[in-house]
Parts: C-alpha cells; sequence; structure tokens
C-alpha cells in the first residue's frame, strides 16, 4: 500500500513518515493540497489535512473525487468539529481523526481503509460475453493456451511437442514477457488442472500476484462441461479460494473457509465434531481459526458451546458459493470464465 500523507507542516510530516513506514508502508508526502493533487496518482490512500495554506484539505478532497478517484482519504484536524467531519463525511472522506494523533489510531485508521479497498475490489461484477472478447477488449497483453488464436497478442503454449510443459518452463516464458502486458488471458484452464493437479494452485497464485505486480487483468477461462463433477467442484473450489485470497484476514485461510463451509447448510457442531469433519488432528491450530472467526463476527456459539454462523458469516458462505457458480465474477485482478 502508497500512502499519501498530506500536511503543511514538516514537523508532522517527517513523524507521520517515519511511523507508517515502521509498519511497512510506502509514504509519499506533500506539503500543500496542490502537490498533493499532482501525486494521487502514486497513492492508494491519503491522509489530508483539512486547515492548510492555499487550497484546503475540504478544497482538495472535493477536487480528487471530480477526477473520480475512489481511494480511502483520511481528513487530519486539529479543529475536529461536528461540522467539518460532517462536510468532508458528505464530499467522500472515508474517516478523520485528530491533531495530535496516536500511532496505534494511525495504524488502525490504515488498516481500516486496507480493508474497504479490498471490500470495493470484491463487489459484484457480471458481464455478457467470453473469454476472448474480455482480453481482446483489455488490450495488449499475452495468453496462454494449447493452441494459437487469432487474436492480437504474445502466444505462450502449454504445450511442446504433444506433451504439456513445466510449470517451471511456463512460468519462466511469463516473466520474460508480462511486463509490457496489460492482460494475461489463460485459456484451457481444465486441461491445466488435469496435468498438473497439486501444482495448479501455486502456478495461479503466483500468476495472480504477477498480474497484481504489473498492474494487468488476469483472464482464467476453462470448459467445465468436459470434466467430470468431481473435478468441476475441484477446479471450482480452487479458482474460489483464489478470488477470496484478497478478502479480510478472518476468511483468507482455506481451514477458515472448510468451517464456514461446513457451518453453511445451518448445522450447529461442536470443536470435536468440526475437527473431525474438515480433518484436523491439530486441535491447538483449529483454536487459533474459531478463535479467529469468532473475533470477526461470523460465527457464535451457543449454550452447549456449538458453533454456528452469524448473519455476517451466512453472507460469506453466500458469497464463497457465487463465487463458484457465477458464469463471471470479477474479483481484484482475476476475471473467470467458465465455458458450460
Amino acid at each position: 500500500m502508497r500512502i499519501l500523507f498530506v500536511d503543511d507542516d514538516v514537523d508532522i510530516l517527517e513523524a507521520a513518515k517515519d511511523a507508517i513506514e515502521s509498519y511497512g508502508y510506502d509514504v509519499i508526502t506533500a506539503k500543500s493540497g496542490e502537490e498533493c493533487l499532482n501525486k494521487i496518482d502514486k497513492a492508494d490512500i491519503i491522509f489530508l489535512d483539512i486547515k492548510m495554506p492555499g487550497m484546503n484539505g475540504i478544497e482538495v478532497l472535493k477536487e480528487i473525487r471530480k477526477k473520480g478517484r475512489d481511494m480511502p482519504i483520511i481528513m487530519i484536524t486539529a479543529y475536529a468539529t461536528v461540522d467539518t467531519a460532517i462536510e468532508a463525511m458528505k464530499e467522500g472522506a472515508f474517516d478523520y481523526i485528530r491533531k495530535p494523533f496516536n500511532i496505534d489510531e494511525l495504524q488502525s485508521t490504515i488498516l481500516a481503509a486496507i480493508e474497504d479497498i479490498k471490500f470495493r475490489k470484491i463487489k459484484d461484477f457480471y458481464a455478457e460475453g467470453d473469454a476472448i472478447e474480455k482480453f481482446k477488449h483489455v488490450g495488449k497483453g499475452i495468453y496462454i493456451a494449447r493452441q494459437p488464436m487469432e487474436v492480437e497478442g504474445i502466444f505462450i503454449p502449454l504445450e511442446e511437442n504433444l506433451k504439456a510443459r513445466s510449470v517451471e518452463d511456463i512460468k519462466k516464458e511469463i516473466e520474460e514477457k508480462i511486463k509490457e502486458s496489460k492482460a494475461i488471458l489463460f485459456l484451457n484452464m481444465e486441461y491445466v488442472y488435469k496435468e498438473y493437479k497439486e501444482k495448479t494452485r501455486e502456478l495461479l497464485e503466483w500468476l495472480d500476484k504477477k498480474a497484481a505486480a504489473n498492474n494487468c487483468k488476469l483472464i482464467l477461462s476453462a470448459k467445465i462441461s468436459s470434466l467430470d463433477e468431481k473435478t468441476k467442484q475441484e477446479l471450482q473450489d480452487l479458482i474460489a479460494d483464489i478470488h477470496l485470497g484478497i478478502l479480510t484476514d478472518s476468511i483468507s485461510n482455506y481451514i477458515r473457509r472448510r468451517i464456514i463451509n461446513l457451518l453453511s447448510h445451518g448445522e450447529k457442531y461442536s470443536f470435536t465434531e468440526i475437527a473431525k469433519n474438515i480433518g484436523i488432528k491439530d486441535n491447538p491450530k483449529l483454536s487459533f481459526h474459531l478463535r479467529k472467526l469468532k473475533d470477526e463476527g461470523v460465527i457464535e456459539q451457543d449454550r452447549d458451546k456449538r458453533y454456528y454462523l452469524t448473519n455476517m458469516g451466512k453472507d460469506i458462505a453466500g458469497f464463497i458459493e457465487d463465487i463458484k457458480k457465477n458464469k463471471l465474477r470479477k474479483s481484484g485482478n482475476i476475471l473467470w470464465f467458465t465455458e458450460d
């Protein structure tokens, strides 16, 4: 995450930069509203002082929103009246903090803003068409398939001499050609899963990170009608897992997703029953994940200490199921098509 911190007080800028960088984030600074507007393209999150000479923070906020930029903007003020806070919120501010702010508050505000970014990325998005048309629309890119197609782009073959290439060879060629790409089209996912099995997850997670790092779309396509029901379910679960990696920490772990899936049918389960059903023998590990889900409000316990999904948990379970079934779902950089 790149954070732009805007304040006309140099001492505050330096202190904030040191504090935020200590948490592992990249920090850009600006001393005025005008400088902020020149740097917004480099930022994911903005901390913006309300009272500054020249353009004040509210004016800068309005200008950013006029430009159509939707990143979280946290207002900073030593004059935190209800009126200024409400005005900032009406103009689209994500939150505000007061001077002098403490480091814990700064960190929690950043984490909340990151969560907001993640959830914006997983808003449902449906579209008609197919993977190849989407690839053409995005523009310049590479495509990975068994056979070359009549489409503009750099072709990376899945086969060599009628045999599946190694995952390492495919990754190496992608690495060499990804830098100038706006999109990566990965066809024949059903073939990939049949050939590579357990290596498929590793390949897709690696490819998702590469696509994100190079700011390009990852488009996946499979002819699931050619698969038996078991393989079809496994592939859809795998794609769902890749999508859900950008969700909150409470459900980004596959064990927690399995717990949610188990509880999604409405039954209540004890600790022992959950361990047996999802095949976990490590009690401390299961305790950790159950506690995490409970802390996040995803599950709860009844008087008999049996676990069940809360309303939030039911919504998450529904989302997980939808992401497997829908013809197209967009999450972050991934577009997932299935050809029935």
